[in-house]
């Protein structure tokens, strides 16, 4: 009997440590969760420097990201989504190319339980994404036209470059500059046109207005791709004396142009930390955290004496 025990809860003991071996090599096999970002678009230093961002931090939470680029295209960038959600990633950054457009890519989400979070650009129904990560828009269309405003003297004459309209930057930022336009009387909107982001479209059409022949005070951009467009344009016309030129994120080559004293200053929206502060924050979600449902980041002027200090330190 005695014997039979022993041969019994050996058979145990072996058993048990076939299973345990089973189950580790199991976990030793298991694939990192998977996730998305959904990027408008990447083909400017903003874009990059948000992407690289989120990408450090999943590669230190040790997450699988997958980065899709939107190309500007609504439709692309819902059927990216839509991928995502079939192919059962764990969650979904989107920096939307559109506010109202994206609408069916995170009903689609929610309706699957994936958590979708919008960086850097909010929706029209936010109410569908788990969370938003990003700055103020508004706010910082408010710090850049008031700098300008301030700079010329509160009258005269500016034009304005937007991004792609019905871009919630694009709203966020023009609303913020007729706010502050309420307060200077004195300055008129000459031009106001979409470049959609890009430094091409912007030069084009600086030289157009810069060849009928206004006498702009300052041009006032979106963002610094386009600021640095209107910077080549101002330029090549030998009109940098007479017009100042403002954008928004703080990228190398603005923060560079604001250092030679080319570009009159530009706009941090701390983009490194969005895409830290992003990953971060749908990871949390995913694993059943609770978050704010906003998480602003803030705004910074870039000019001149801010850009020497930097350098120093």
């Amino acid at each position: 009997m005695r014997k039979v025990l022993l041969m019994a809860m050996g058979i145990m003991l072996m058993t048990s440590s076939l299973l345990f071996a089973a189950g580790s090599a199991e976990d030793g096999d298991a694939k990192p969760e998977r996730y998305a970002l959904m990027m408008s678009h990447m083909t400017n230093a903003f874009t990059m420097e948000l992407s690289d961002a989120v990408k450090s931090k999943a590669k230190e939470l040790g997450v699988d990201l997958t980065v899709f680029d939107g190309g500007q295209d609504v439709s692309k960038q819902i059927s990216q989504v839509e991928s995502a959600i079939n192919q059962g990633y764990a969650g979904i950054l989107i920096e939307p190319a559109s506010v109202d457009g994206i609408k069916p890519a995170a009903e689609a989400a929610k309706k699957a339980g994936i958590p979708l979070i919008t960086v850097n650009q909010r929706i029209t129904d936010q109410e569908l994404a788990s969370a938003y990560v990003g700055a103020n828009p508004v706010e910082g269309g408010e710090l850049e036209m008031r700098t300008a405003a301030e700079a010329i003297g509160g009258k005269g004459k500016v034009a304005f470059l937007l991004g792609p309209l019905g871009s919630d930057a694009q709203i966020g930022r023009t609303q913020g500059y007729y706010n502050v336009l309420k307060e200077y009387p004195g300055i008129e909107v000459a031009y106001e046109q979409s470049a959609n982001w890009r430094t091409d479209e912007a030069l084009k059409l600086v030289e157009n207005w810069l060849q009928t022949g206004v006498e702009l005070k300052a041009i006032v951009a979106n963002n610094d791709g386009m600021a640095l467009g209107a910077l080549k344009a101002v330029e090549d016309a030998k009109m940098l004396d007479k017009i100042k030129i403002y954008g928004l994120d703080a990228t190398p080559d603005a923060l560079a142009a604001v250092k030679e004293g080319r570009l009159s200053a530009t706009i941090s929206q701390s983009t490194t930390e969005q895409g830290l502060v992003a990953m971060e924050t749908i990871v949390k979600i995913v694993n059943g955290e609770k978050v704010p449902a906003e998480i602003i980041v803030g705004h910074t002027l870039l000019d001149k004496k801010a850009v020497d200090q930097m350098a120093k330190n």
